[in-house]
């Protein structure tokens, strides 16, 4: 390998020409605006920026391989590097094997453009979505004048580069500060310069020209003094732009030449095993598409499908290979260095049926209701795949198992730890060994249905269980509202069509009721006000409900909402939903609704779940369980559940 050194421009020019691309042996572009951002403030400052490793091969050696090109302009909803097509132009092309994602960083930062959705708007708002680039506000550059009247560099500031819409730039002419009084605000004057100009300046250019060609153009008055004032520090800064990009030369990289892609493999995961930069399967995808032709548009058209199933899901690269290696019988927990070809192989071969499965399974999870929020571990999905790809039936007897299966592995958390061994003990109970003609062991499926019965009885390490016991179902019935209370009220409510309506966790009683103003008005004694708002979102105020019903109810005090049905509806409703008769759905009576509705609750709960014989789960059992339901859900106060308990 020979050490060498170039330019950015010059690496951005060989890039833009289709002189260097990607192997498939790299994953997708992963930096956030961000990262960006902070690359180009590290490059103003001069900070060390890494070594690159490429790979230099001729043309008609690199045309038995796959390449992608970098990613110019780079979109959320769609981050794929596209595919190089046709022949190569060059005699001879440059492959990436380590500085990808801060190469496209650069690429996209001068030449390119970021598109991500804002915060709080919703996917299916295309104009949540705005192409951006990079750009350097120059009136906030971290200089000041020194007691030798010199310029000099304010160590504690950073550069402002920020990745901004084409109006933005425009009209983000001032903002609000503090003055450096502390006294009061002002405006403070912007003005942000797109970085990618920079290309095209000479090699030695006139600074002084292009700061006057800028105060030629439609600044604000307080702009223009800005620029008056700041001259020094705008020349300064531009001037420093201009050297990081054309004249040092910061990328150095080692070059290796080889034809050879298993010498490349051994190269790239020596290079990338010793950091974060890709996990053991990230490695794995990288060694079955680099010579699987369309492997990987085949993986992130899966990827693609399965994410837009029902109200989305957010599967990555780590959960396929995960997949291709359980359901091809491969070793659960993989070595960097012990990628075995053969195994390889039959992932290529049985990719079809694999992709079936997934895709078989992520429907079912439709089917339960579930989503990107409420499926907390894809792992525990892996189980049901299996036992599809190994011709297991989908029957109305086996999905009423597979989703027992899946909301009680969740609720008791057993893939919170020992994740591999659970996973290849659950694996080896539903398979069988059959010894092959002289090609070694094979393996069939166990089962042709799904019992929830028969997955209760497989013996799981650290003493882990799938039933519930007596102090789960307190701990369930005191959960607040969060994926966790989705998967029991999904049990309470077999009947729903979950796959075909949206539905929401209701308030029973409003939200919006729970307020001070109300409580008073309702004589409430002030020391309770804090236990109604701690039990507003608990289990026993919460119902799955269609969206659209939802909607409508929204903040109508329930007594009102239910007297509006009829005797018949109200008789349902009553039964469906767990209304404990004898007591009053006035809001004013909360109380003594939560305390009926929740023993409702509990006695539904022993019936639906499993239930385990011993009354509580060993300690140290428990410290290794995933815990959702301890704290993503938000439990009720020691306090509070005392004095529900003293007051039933």
């Amino acid at each position: 390998m020979s050490y060498q050194k170039k330019s950015i421009r010059a690496v951005i020019k060989d890039i833009d020409e289709s002189k260097i691309y990607l192997p498939a042996l790299q994953r997708k572009f992963v930096w956030g605006k961000r990262q960006i951002e902070l690359l180009f403030d590290s490059l103003m400052r001069n900070y060390p920026f890494g070594t690159f490793l490429f790979w230099r091969l001729p043309r008609d050696s690199a045309e038995s391989y796959v390449f992608y090109e970098f990613l110019k302009e780079y979109d959320e909803r769609s981050p794929f590097n596209r595919r190089k097509t046709g022949a190569f132009l060059s005699e001879e092309i440059i492959g990436v094997l380590d500085g990808q994602q801060r190469l496209s960083s650069l690429y996209i930062g001068l030449m390119g453009t970021h598109t991500e959705k804002a915060p709080y708007k919703r996917t299916s708002n295309q104009s949540a979505y705005e192409k951006m680039s990079l750009y350097l506000n120059l009136l906030s550059l971290p200089y000041r004048v020194d007691e030798e009247d010199d310029v000099v560099s304010i160590e504690e500031q950073n550069f402002e580069f920020r990745f901004l819409s084409e109006e933005s730039a425009r009209t983000s002419v001032s903002r609000r500060v503090e003055s450096s009084e502390g006294t009061s605000e002002i405006d403070e004057p912007m003005y942000w310069m797109k970085v990618g100009h920079v290309l095209s300046w000479k090699a030695e250019p006139e600074f002084d020209r292009i700061v006057n060609d800028i105060l030629t153009t439609s600044l604000t008055d307080s702009q223009r003094k800005a620029f008056e004032t700041n001259k020094r520090f705008i020349r300064r800064g531009l001037d420093i732009l201009h050297t990081r990009i054309h004249r040092d030369e910061l990328i150095n990289y080692f070059e290796v030449a080889k034809d050879d892609l298993e010498d490349i493999l051994k190269i790239f995961v020596r290079v990338n095993s010793g950091g974060t930069v890709l996990s053991k399967t990230d490695l794995l995808f990288s060694t079955i598409v680099a010579t699987w032709d369309d492997g990987r548009d085949q993986i992130e058209g899966l990827l693609k499908r399965i994410n837009a199933k029902g109200d989305g899901f957010s599967f990555g690269n780590e959960y396929l290979m995960r997949c291709c290696l359980v359901l091809t019988d491969g070793p659960v927990i993989y070595k960097v260095n012990s990628f075995k070809s053969e195994n390889v192989a039959k992932i290529r071969t049985e990719w079809p049926q694999i992709a079936s499965a997934v895709e078989k399974t992520v429907d079912l999870l439709t089917e339960f209701g579930f989503s990107s929020s409420s499926l907390t571990s894809q792992n525990a999905t892996l189980i049901l795949a299996y036992y599809i790809y190994k011709g297991g039936d989908l029957s109305k007897e086996s999905k009423a198992g597979m989703r027992k299966y899946l909301v009680h592995s969740l609720l008791n958390g057993i893939y919170g730890s020992s994740q591999d061994q659970l996973i290849s003990d659950l694996r080896g109970a539903f398979r069988v060994a059959v010894e092959g003609d002289g090609k070694g062991t094979s393996f069939v499926g166990r089962f042709k249905q799904f019992s929830f019965a028969d997955v209760l009885k497989i013996r799981l390490p650290q003493q882990k269980s799938l039933a519930v016991t007596e102090e789960d179902i307190e701990r369930f019935l005191n959960v607040k509202k969060s994926a966790a209370s989705f998967w029991i009220l999904s049990m309470l409510y077999p009947h729903l069509r979950l796959e075909d309506v949206i539905f929401h966790q209701d308030h029973i009683h409003p939200a919006a009721r729970f307020e001070d103003s109300n409580f008073e008005a309702l004589g409430i004694p002030k020391e309770q006000w804090k236990d109604w708002l701690e039990l507003r979102d608990a289990l026993p105020n919460l119902q799955l409900m269609e969206g659209k019903q939802n909607s409508a109810k929204n903040a109508t005090p329930f007594k009102d909402w239910f007297d509006a049905m009829s005797e018949a509806h109200q008789a349902s409703f009553s039964t469906s939903n767990y209304l404990p008769s004898g007591i009053s759905l006035e809001f004013e009576h909360f109380m003594d609704f939560y305390r009926g509705r929740k023993e409702m609750l509990r006695a539904e709960l022993r019936k639906v779940l499993a239930m385990s014989e011993a009354a509580t789960r060993d300690e140290a059992v428990w410290a290794g369980r995933d815990d959702e339901i301890e704290d993503g859900s938000g439990s009720l106060s020691e306090d509070l559940l005392e004095a529900l308990d003293t007051s039933t």
